[in-house]
């Protein structure tokens, strides 16, 4: 795909190997989605969101609550073991343990105000476009 297009958008995984290994052999040009939305809008990327739906937490108040918080703690344990994280992981990848554990420090799990923002000016940016609502309404899970 990165012989034959004009331009991809990658995460993750393979982002970081065509990044590293693919670009520099192919002379692609990388740019970072998140760098560059923060440089245009001064507002953090927000790359996914873990959502429900109200009539859904309605239904299934506990459900939700049980899944949000797994979701935390798997989060948490994963940040406080990340050595450990990056060492196994290394031995699925073509990475290093140590460039790993550098690339998952600089992930921002946090999902706040500013976070927020950035979806609401994302939507308003694409919704014109995409056929999403430009509106859009996102409330966060209350303790």
């Amino acid at each position: 795909m990165m012989q034959e297009a004009e331009a991809a958008v990658l995460i993750g995984d393979a982002a970081l190997r065509a990044s590293l290994h693919y670009a520099p052999r192919l002379g692609l040009e990388v740019h970072d989605l998140g760098r560059m939305w923060k440089e245009w809008t001064g507002l953090p990327f927000v790359f996914a969101v873990w959502a429900v739906r109200r009539d859904y937490l309605a239904r299934e108040p506990r459900t939700v609550r049980d899944v949000h918080e797994a979701f935390l703690a798997s989060r948490d344990l994963s940040l406080a073991e990340v050595g450990k994280v990056a060492e196994q992981a290394a031995r699925w990848e073509a990475f290093d343990a140590e460039l790993l554990e550098r690339y998952f420090t600089t992930l921002d799990f946090r999902f706040g105000a500013r976070q927020l923002e950035g979806v609401a000016e994302f939507a308003r940016r694409t919704g014109p476009t995409t056929g999403y609502p430009a509106d859009v309404r996102v409330e966060l899970l209350g303790s």
